[in-house]
């Protein structure tokens, strides 16, 4: 397959750096991201048309199917799908509000589901295509104080075996990655007391994440690939 990569969270922290990684690579990119004006702030480097923007709620259906049938039109069904979207909540069960609940299910399932659901329609014609989406290692062990985020999740990890399983007859595959803590500027404002050096770069998940697309990866499917930096 020769189509662009399709990266969603595009404009986040982590969004960036796997960016970057597929044009370093030589990849077309659309970037995919909830508002234009955190998109405008990416770029390529000596290669302006390597990369194109879009913005999308990839929570809502219309606009997810719309995403996909323009970009199989334009320049062909994606050769991979790389599914960064997704948001935390810490709170005990006790004091979560339902808005913390809804959140959560928004960002980490309902646009998991609705961007899982086309690329197992576009890529099943195709026969082909890669999706690597961002999991938690809280989807494997629930902690006090992050239920709901545990359980979102875990819902994503679930969602990625079963994507894997489908896709394989016609040589499709899905992957996901774990990250620890990552080294973010949102992370070091909300947590000024720890040390930054020991979490994941996210120059290095990215690396992993792209390595998934690749063919040097084609015996990984299903997986959940932890990437917890130096502090396991």
């Amino acid at each position: 397959m020769s189509g662009r990569v399709l990266i969603t969270g595009a404009s986040g922290a982590l969004g960036r750096s796997v960016v970057a990684r597929f044009l370093e690579a030589g990849d077309r990119v659309l970037a995919v991201g909830a508002t234009q004006a955190a998109l405008a702030e990416l770029s390529a480097p000596g290669s302006p048309d390597a990369l194109a923007l879009r913005r999308v709620d990839l929570a809502s259906t219309p606009e997810v199917e719309t995403l996909f049938a323009d970009e199989e039109a334009e320049a062909g069904v994606p050769r991979a799908v790389v599914h960064l979207v997704g948001g935390f909540r810490w709170g005990r069960f006790a004091d979560a509000s339902d808005a913390d609940w809804t959140y959560l299910l928004k960002l980490n399932l309902d646009t998991t589901f609705r961007v899982f659901r086309e690329c197992a329609r576009r890529f099943e014609r195709a026969r082909g295509g890669v999706v690597v989406a961002v999991s938690s290692p809280a989807a494997l062990l629930g902690e006090a104080g992050v239920g709901g985020y545990a359980a979102t999740k875990a819902g994503v990890l679930r969602m990625v075996e079963s994507l894997a399983r489908e896709m394989a007859p016609f040589g499709g595959r899905a992957n996901a990655v774990l990250p620890g803590t990552m080294d973010t500027p949102a992370n070091r404002a909300a947590m000024p007391d720890s040390d930054p050096s020991q979490w994941a770069k996210t120059d290095d998940v990215a690396s992993v994440i792209h390595f998934l697309t690749t063919p040097a990866a084609v015996a990984v499917n299903g997986a959940a690939v932890r990437v917890p930096g130096p502090n396991l």
